[in-house]
């Protein structure tokens, strides 16, 4: 939970494309047992690409914050010693935004290419 909080706004953006991952990949299941297995596969390589935005934004939140303690140490205001620091914690705070989103992207992710593979095979099995 310290780690969320530290990222900043952009956990929240990952929580949000983990949602909506984790959303489409149950309507392209659904979808797909309910006989209707391409639009099952098509929701669930949306639901990838929604994903992937939850995973891809844990490096770009990343960047902000490194940018950021970048930007509060611009200056000569502040001693060589304690700017070393505060970049250092400033940095692995910045970093924990990766872990954010791989912790919170990777099961919207996997049910994702779940869903696309069952629509894949029940719509081969459908056309067979």
């Amino acid at each position: 939970m310290e780690t969320f909080k530290v990222c900043g706004w952009p956990a929240w953006v990952i929580l949000l494309f983990a949602l909506l991952g984790f959303g489409l990949a149950a309507l392209g299941f659904l979808l797909s047992l309910m006989k209707k297995p391409l639009g099952g596969a098509i929701v669930g390589g949306v639901g990838i690409l929604v994903s992937l935005g939850s995973v891809g934004m844990g490096p770009v939140g990343a960047m902000l914050g490194r940018s950021m303690t970048d930007t509060a140490l611009a200056g000569d205001h502040i001693d060589a010693s304690q700017r070393a620091r505060i970049r250092e914690v400033g940095y692995a705070e910045a970093d924990g935004c990766k872990d954010v989103g791989l912790a919170l992207g990777t099961t919207p992710l996997l049910a994702s290419i779940g869903a696309l593979a069952l629509g894949i095979v029940l719509h081969g099995r459908k056309k067979g």
